[in-house]
């Protein structure tokens, strides 16, 4: 997904220009925790329906600060396969790409950081929505998530460059194929994916995700490595 229109303006509000097709320049490099902030925000704009509906009304900044404590606990292993786009030194973009061995167990960061920031009843809450979520990784997969880019700097070749860079760091661990979800009404995507040598595999429905997240089934696209 990308970002939503609202996305227009760049850090502390500044106006962000729009660009033309395939001519932005961009350097694709792994996160660093300094970036937890800014990826987050960029999260928030281009997927307001799943923030809104994992974290509720009224409570998305509470939800941002979880997930920053949760991510700052972990440390640099809760960034392994994360990318960000950055042009003119702004984060512009962000891609993850996952394998088998990089999940592992947190010890409850989580857990206890979405306690601490939402409550008992809201964290648990969350924590059951985002689970809906949840794809487990076969060992050949590189799988991809969070696919966004603010929405001022669309068109100009950034979700082509970090998926790019994503697919090298599959080829590299050693992946046979890439997989990733993208929402079956979200055309714009599904198109970008298919040019880029993706194809449908299957369709995941879910009655409790489109109660949550007003939005049900998910297409699995997959791209051949080898």
């Amino acid at each position: 997904m990308t970002a939503s229109s609202q996305a227009l303006r760049g850090p502390f509000g500044q106006p962000a220009p729009r660009v033309a097709a395939g001519t932005l320049p961009v350097l694709i490099r792994p996160a660093r925790l300094d970036d937890i902030g800014l990826i987050l925000e960029l999260h928030r704009e281009a997927f307001a329906d799943k923030f809104g509906g994992a974290f509720g009304d009224g409570a998305t900044d509470r939800g941002v600060a979880a997930l920053a404590a949760t991510w700052r606990r972990q440390g640099s292993a809760a960034l392994r396969g994360m990318f960000v786009a950055e042009h003119e030194g702004l984060v512009i973009g962000t891609t993850t790409v996952r394998t088998w061995e990089m999940v592992t167990d947190d010890g409850g960061a989580a857990e206890l950081a979405f306690h601490e920031e939402l409550g008992l009843w809201r964290a648990a809450r969350s924590l059951f929505a985002l689970s809906l979520l949840d794809h487990k990784i076969e060992r050949r997969e590189g799988f991809i998530t969070d696919v966004a880019v603010l929405a001022p700097y669309r068109r100009g070749g950034v979700a082509r460059a970090l998926l790019s860079r994503a697919e090298q760091e599959a080829t590299l661990r050693g992946r046979r194929f890439l997989g990733l979800y993208v929402s079956t009404r979200n055309e714009g995507a599904r198109g970008l994916y298919r040019r880029l040598g993706f194809y449908d595999v299957r369709v995941r429905r879910s009655l409790m995700a489109w109660m949550i997240f007003g939005q049900g089934s998910w297409v699995y696209m997959r791209k051949d490595l080898t």
